[in-house]
């Protein structure tokens, strides 16, 4: 594959996710990865698409940051930073085949009760966040996957969906930024990261721009089921890449 069609169907994908990410405030990633990882190794996608999604989350945080819940995303965060150690300590310990293929499966069923309008009596307050940012925080360090179980629980707690986007947006920026830090520290960033990412900025930032464009002129019912759709497509894809390692 020559050069320009590889950067035209990087282009392609990020843009893709980039309006994703504008209509939901998350996806980015996962759609990136699982896109890229047809045209790079992942070793090398996984970096590009990490800067950009700390990108992403810089152009869009602005606009949406007095809808953050800050009620929420403040012990999710701190919550989440405190599962990483125990995520490390469990990576040794527990079978991460059997883990990540039970939280793509929980990821799945509670996108499945979203779109029937089951809604589970979870806590939507900032106990319910201490519990799902810590297992978050360990799920990613241990195993590099329970990203989307945050947008889950918030959408089965009912929250409005434009502070959901907005605290995911500021949730996921954050994470994505420490990840890149670490990355830069260990020497894991990837000499053809920065070329990278400066070739595929605008197309993401096209794609943002788009999915803000349609969130606002999107009735909030309509967006929160677009996120269960997006949720029960990752975890498809996920467990999809479990089965076939």
């Amino acid at each position: 594959m020559s050069t320009a069609v590889l950067l035209a169907w990087a282009s392609a994908i990020v843009f893709v996710a980039g309006i994703v990410r504008g209509l939901t405030g998350f996806g980015f990633a996962a759609l990136s990865v699982v896109g890229l990882a047809f045209l790079l190794p992942v070793r090398e996608a996984v970096p590009a698409v990490l800067c950009l999604e700390v990108c992403a989350s810089l152009a869009l945080l602005p606009k949406c940051w007095r809808r953050v819940d800050w009620r929420l995303s403040r012990p999710l965060l701190l919550a989440a930073l405190c599962g990483v150690p125990a995520g490390l300590f469990g990576l040794t310990r527990v079978d991460g085949h059997a883990m990540t293929l039970a939280v793509y499966v929980l990821i799945g069923a509670l996108a499945v009760l979203g779109l029937a309008r089951v809604r589970l009596p979870v806590s939507g307050g900032p106990s319910g966040a201490w519990v799902v940012g810590g297992a978050t925080g360990a799920l990613l360090a241990a195993f590099s996957v329970g990203g989307p179980l945050v947008a889950a629980w918030m959408a089965h707690a009912g929250t409005k969906a434009d502070r959901m986007r907005a605290t995911l947006v500021l949730f996921f920026g954050a994470i994505d930024l420490a990840s890149v830090a670490a990355m830069a520290a260990t020497g894991n960033l990837g000499a053809q990261t920065p070329l990278r990412v400066a070739l595929l900025l605008p197309c993401t930032y096209a794609g943002l721009w788009i999915g803000e464009y349609l969130f606002a002129r999107v009735a909030a019912e309509r967006v929160v089921a677009y996120v269960q759709w997006l949720l029960l497509a990752l975890a498809l894809m996920g467990l999809y890449s479990v089965l076939a390692a």
